[in-house]
């Protein structure tokens, strides 16, 4: 099952900026191979061939649901357009354009998964302006999200809970990955 993450969102317009942010986190973590993560600003025709062979495609966008700024919510869209809008997604007519073509061009036995998670915006379309403090605790649980939805594994969960530690560094970070790498393996010879 091959996994695509597309992570939306311009970070130089205040919380829409989320989805590219969640992105670069997943990013950092050893994620399996069939999950793919890519950040865009906005979506384009290009994205089209990434999802080919896609299985599960996995939108993480700013959301405008009317919903208390900060509040993480998944929303499975698989069978209706419709459901794409009233998820709050701030690119949904993008999105539904980008997954009514991505569905005009596969063979007919090509159906794939799509979920939308995302956080609702407090700042709205402010430039320049930075995160929303409610946006910015989220983050950790909207990434967390993602992590289970993808059936990512506990390993890459911990390894972004660690991430968002206010005692974070990256090189840290990376030596735990290949600790945890070097252990796992460690293991495996032993049984």
């Amino acid at each position: 099952m091959r996994t695509f993450i597309l992570c939306l969102g311009n970070e130089r317009v205040s919380d829409d900026g989320i989805g590219a942010e969640i992105g670069r986190v997943l990013q950092l973590l050893p994620l399996p191979d069939d999950i793919l993560v890519k950040v865009v600003p906005r979506l384009r025709l290009d994205l089209l061939d990434d999802l080919v062979g896609v299985d599960h495609l996995v939108i993480v966008d700013a959301l405008k649901a009317n919903a208390e700024p900060g509040t993480c919510t998944v929303v499975d869209v698989t069978e209706h357009s419709a459901a794409v809008v009233s998820s709050g997604c701030c690119h949904s007519s993008e999105v539904c354009d980008l997954i009514q073509l991505a569905r005009e061009v596969a063979s007919d036995d090509s159906e794939f998964d799509i979920t939308i998670a995302g956080v609702e915006r407090g700042y709205e379309d402010l430039y320049g302006a930075g995160f929303s403090q409610s946006v910015l605790a989220a983050r950790s649980r909207l990434v967390d999200l993602v992590l289970m939805v993808t059936g990512a594994g506990l390993k890459a969960r911990l390894l972004a809970a660690e991430i968002f530690r206010p005692d974070h560094s990256t090189q840290r970070i990376a030596s735990r990955c290949y600790e945890w790498n070097a252990g796992c393996e460690e293991c495996a010879s032993l049984q």
